[in-house]
């Protein structure tokens, strides 16, 4: 296991900044209500006050996105976004990478936060009850027909927040549902979002975060018994870039 970082004790400027950059959801949302009502169109609104909050979130923290294979990115949808979760900041940065034209999966806990929660539910967020395997199960079914629009979904297979560098076990949700609707992969690999905010911290402080996005994996051929094999096999390439 890598050694610990060493955290930076924050500074009032990193309350500040902390504030700013979970305040930058508002004015995502307004930007979004005023395309709302000027186009009427609500995944266009969606799309504005999701790319206005990874912009502006991202500046506020003072966060600097060094990313390997960007093109990735956009160059393949739709597909199943995987990204590994570390952070408290990792919102902030699915937004600020994927951008537009897709929907995400959340924890239930989420739901009741009184600004994370009302923003993503207007974002179509779908939210999963972890204590519940049957009702998670079935609120990652209606993604099917998010990618048949031709919408993205983005997923931390990991179901939780990991241990600083450790990478947690990946649940097989977003690689069912991959399977199932004959779509690629896409793993985006977050390498040090805990040095804006480690597990357990409340305040950010300033960072270049380093993120490779690596080439998506076909799903098509994939067969149900041979899922966990397909599974552990993209896990361990997760391993491999973090150590990298």
């Amino acid at each position: 296991m890598p050694p610990a970082r060493p955290r930076r004790r924050p500074r009032a400027v990193h309350v500040l900044r902390t504030l700013l950059a979970v305040s930058a959801i508002l004015p995502g949302l307004l930007a979004g209500a005023a395309l709302l009502v000027v186009t009427r169109n609500r995944r266009r609104a969606i799309n504005g006050a999701v790319s206005l909050w990874g912009t502006l979130g991202t500046l506020a923290a003072g966060i600097r996105l060094e990313v390997e294979g960007a093109e990735h990115l956009e160059r393949h949808r739709p597909v199943v976004f995987i990204l590994n979760h570390q952070s408290g900041i990792d919102p902030i940065l699915a937004c600020a990478l994927i951008r537009h034209d897709f929907v995400a999966v959340a924890k239930q806990e989420v739901r009741r936060n009184p600004v994370l929660g009302p923003a993503f539910a207007f974002a179509g967020v779908a939210f999963v009850d972890r204590a519940d395997r049957a009702q998670a199960l079935r609120a990652l079914s209606p993604a099917l027909d998010v990618l048949a629009s031709g919408l993205s979904i983005a997923v931390a297979p990991e179901g939780t927040r990991g241990d600083g560098d450790v990478l947690g076990p990946f649940k097989k949700g977003a690689f069912r549902i991959a399977m199932a609707a004959g779509v690629p992969i896409v793993p985006i690999v977050i390498h040090n979002a805990g040095d804006v905010l480690p597990r357990g911290a409340w305040i950010m402080t300033p960072a270049t975060v380093r993120v490779a996005v690596l080439p998506p994996i076909p799903t098509y051929d994939w067969k149900l018994e041979r899922l966990d094999a397909h599974i552990e096999a993209v896990h361990e390439r997760y391993r491999q870039v973090l150590a990298a």
